[in-house]
């Protein structure tokens, strides 16, 4: 039976009305207000308002705090607009005709929003891919404050956008306004334990006053009665409110300085020693990293950092522990030597790309900002590095290195290296091998000699191949490339180096940045692949000195002779030397598991979406198909529309998994609660489209028929229990079997499916068992 076939009258109008007025009182409507008033299947407004409300403070406070990340109003701000557009979004959805539509297309409109403040910050929004990634990968190289990079934007404006509007659908669509609240806590407990340090307290404020007040909103009392007290009420209530608040910042502030709620961390990676993590120079975009100007024949090597810790257990050389102090004001980094005449090189910095190192020179006595002094440069006295405390080198910052001309070969021989505590960790290495002790036995005594010796006899027998990503180099690995013939990695080489001058006596450590210059009409630039390592060892009344050597030579070279450094025939690897050093604790390293995760991370935003976007298929097709039967019934008449009405509720009792197909409007009174709407629209149904009112339809029957219809489908649906609310969502069950066959649907989604063998295949090769009685076979 099909609710369109034409039927005979069932009964009289007097018995159809008599019939259609249950003695059952009908349920309070969860809106507020009778669906039948309204003449569209909108929530009312004083239904959604304080849930939604709820919801937005409690997000406002998960976009404040993690925009506080980056150390910047804007960022709080643009968190702030996320989660406000979300929330708003929510709103908008529920209170118009086509909430499916608007809730559909939200995360589309999330990512347009984010476009626009790509734009706004002159950024292109087809880039947006890229300036995720990049910003993303940036933020986990810096301490808070982060950089507010263009791809931040984005991020902080799409993320709280979404919880928004979850949390608000939540609160509002499946009336639970406390679930809603709870749900942007997580983010809000995540992004608070990630602040900067003179941002703490800001952090703890917008995190306590919008939970405040979005808890103010979800406890202040119901639409109804809140209504019934009348604003006045409301208004002294608020400001109650707001003076009880006051004790409870003031108790937040004196927590805070008690370093109560932002407890110093147990365990600090800065104060221990760090496996360095290369990035080779194929990865790098050709850029000016800095200029250089200056009078003297000065062109390198650029510090960028050190390794000037061995570990003899694994063999690797680490980064020492950072203990940054202020910069001085004097901007002498060290005092030795600093009473010599002085050179001078003038450096301008231009993309350092995610360094925090301002590029310095060896032996470098003092470092004068042209300028103002960007904010946040300290001072690492152990390496006398020059660093950004947190977030990147600022671009086009000038500053003037002084230094002392570098010792030559000839001051270097007589010269006496240190010892005791301040060089102890520059000493220790391996136990030195017995091939080493040979060489070293008949060497002079006099430690740039010895040095000398071990040197010229490493980089005679072995050659550079291979890119110069640091790995471990133990002993034994360096009395093979003292072999003839032998190969290593520029690296490797570096750092036997390193251990070869420990072995000799003299304290070393490994250097990594960039040597040479470039003359590019005139300005002398430094690039990418202008990145190195060298040899640092120290002598008294010299400090640190830096050797670059080349493996097809003997001789020492130092950086006082340029044209040493580098040899035309010799062809530059884009692979060959280290980029950039960043630190990370690491337990063990699996490179298994590594590249897994990798390939995971990559591929599993794709997998989401297609998953989410299979999940979500029904729901998108339903709301489609609810598009397409209105449009096919309005071209056909009012009997058409009140049967694609009716037709919408019991597809949706079907997704519920609480309907019988087969019943008739009438009989499936009997299969739910006792409802005065529901009645009157069965018998709407029935009397419209076989009874008496079949010929007489008018459009305020239809309009009718269309208000109770989804008040009673809204109804319906909240009243089963929520994991069934959301499978009805991803249900296909009315898809693939609809209430009426002769009302409009949509194909199916079906995935492609493995071809068997057929089984009448799979008989033939394996046989039959013989005739059976009456002659059919097995």
């Amino acid at each position: 039976m099909t609710i369109l076939e034409e039927r005979a009258a069932v009964d009289a109008p007097a018995e159809v009305e008599e019939a259609a007025a249950p003695e059952v009182p009908p349920p309070p409507d969860p809106g507020g207000a009778g669906a039948g008033d309204r003449d569209d299947d909108a929530l009312p407004l004083a239904a959604v308002l304080r849930p939604v409300l709820a919801a937005a403070f409690a997000t406002a406070a998960a976009g404040l705090v993690a925009g506080g990340i980056f150390g910047s109003w804007s960022a709080r701000l643009t968190g702030l607009l996320g989660a406000a557009g979300g929330a708003g979004w929510t709103l908008v959805a529920l209170r118009s005709k086509r909430t499916a539509l608007l809730q559909g297309v939200f995360p589309l409109v999330a990512i347009a929003a984010g476009g626009i403040g790509l734009v706004l910050r002159g950024e292109s929004p087809g880039a947006m891919p890229e300036l995720v990634g990049d910003a993303i990968s940036a933020g986990r190289l810096f301490r808070p404050p982060v950089p507010f990079d263009p791809g931040w934007t984005v991020i902080l404006l799409v993320l709280p956008a979404l919880i928004g509007f979850a949390a608000a659908w939540v609160g509002a669509a499946l009336d639970r306004p406390k679930l809603a609240v709870a749900i942007p806590l997580p983010v809000v407990a995540l992004t608070a334990i990630t602040q900067p340090d003179d941002g703490e307290l800001i952090a703890g404020l917008c995190a306590f006053l919008p939970i405040l007040a979005a808890l103010a909103v979800l406890f202040g009392g119901d639409s109804d009665r809140a209504a019934g007290l009348g604003g006045e009420f409301e208004l002294k209530r608020a400001l109650r409110g707001l003076v009880a608040a006051v004790p409870v910042v003031g108790l937040l502030v004196a927590l805070n300085s008690a370093s109560f709620l932002f407890p110093e961390p147990r365990y600090n990676p800065d104060d221990q020693p760090q496996k360095p993590r290369a990035v080779p120079l194929s990865a790098a975009d050709d850029r000016v990293l800095f200029e250089v100007s200056t009078a003297s024949d000065l062109t390198g090597p650029w510090r960028g950092g050190v390794l000037d810790i061995y570990d003899p257990d694994d063999g690797f050389w680490k980064t020492s522990p950072r203990d940054l102090q202020r910069f001085p004001a004097d901007g002498v980094l060290s005092e030795e030597r600093i009473d010599l005449d002085q050179l001078e090189v003038r450096i301008t910095t231009r993309d350092l790309g995610n360094s925090t190192v301002f590029p310095t020179l060896g032996g470098t006595t003092r470092l004068r900002f042209e300028g103002t002094r960007p904010g946040g440069a300290r001072l690492d006295p152990r390496t006398d590095l020059v660093r950004m405390e947190s977030g990147r080198v600022p671009a086009d910052t000038t500053y003037v290195l002084e230094l002392p001309p570098y010792a030559t070969a000839a001051q270097l021989e007589t010269a006496t290296v240190g010892s005791g505590g301040a060089f102890a960790t520059a000493l220790e290495a391996p136990p030195v091998p017995a091939m080493v002790r040979q060489l070293l036995a008949g060497a002079p005594d006099a430690p740039w000699a010895r040095l000398d010796l071990l040197r010229s006899r490493l980089l005679s027998n072995v050659a550079a191949a291979g890119p110069g990503t640091p790995v471990e180099v133990p002993a034994e690995r360096v009395v093979e490339m003292l072999q003839p013939e032998s190969k290593a990695s520029p690296f490797e080489i570096v750092a036997a180096e390193a251990i070869l001058a420990r072995w000799a006596g003299v304290p070393s450590r490994v250097g990594f940045g960039f040597d040479g210059l470039n003359d590019e009409d005139g300005t002398f630039t430094v690039r990418p692949r202008n990145s190195a390592q060298w040899l640092e060892v120290h002598f008294e009344g010299f400090g640190w000195i830096p050797l670059v050597g080349a493996p097809d030579q003997a001789e020492s070279t130092l950086d006082a002779d340029p044209n040493a450094r580098f040899d035309p025939t010799i062809e530059a690897s884009d692979d060959v030397a280290v980029e950039v050093y960043v630190v990370y604790e690491l337990e063990s390293l699996q490179q298994l598991y590594e590249r897994i995760r990798s390939q995971l991370l990559r591929w599993s935003p794709l997998a989401i979406g297609a998953v989410l976007a299979y999940l979500g298929w029904p729901w998108a097709a339903k709301a489609r198909r609810r598009a397409k039967r209105r449009r096919w019934a309005a071209g056909i008449g009012p009997r058409a529309q009140i049967a694609v009405e009716y037709a919408e509720l019991r597809d949706l009792a079907t997704d519920l998994n609480v309907a019988d197909i087969w019943s008739t409007p009438l009989e499936y009174l009997y299969e739910v609660r006792d409802d005065e709407e529901h009645a009157e629209l069965a018998w709407l149904v029935a009397r419209a489209l076989y009874g008496d009112l079949k010929d007489t339809v008018t459009d305020d029957d239809v309009a009718a028929a269309e208000s109770m219809s989804a008040s009673v489908r809204r109804r319906l649906l909240r009243a089963q229990p929520v994991q069934s609310q959301v499978l009805a969502y991803f249900s296909r069950a009315s898809i693939r079997q609809p209430y009426s066959t002769e009302v409009p649907n949509v194909a199916q989604l079906r995935l492609p499916r493995v071809p068997r063998p057929r089984l009448r295949r799979r008989k033939r090769r394996l046989g039959g068992r013989g005739p059976l009685p009456g002659g059919a076979r097995a």
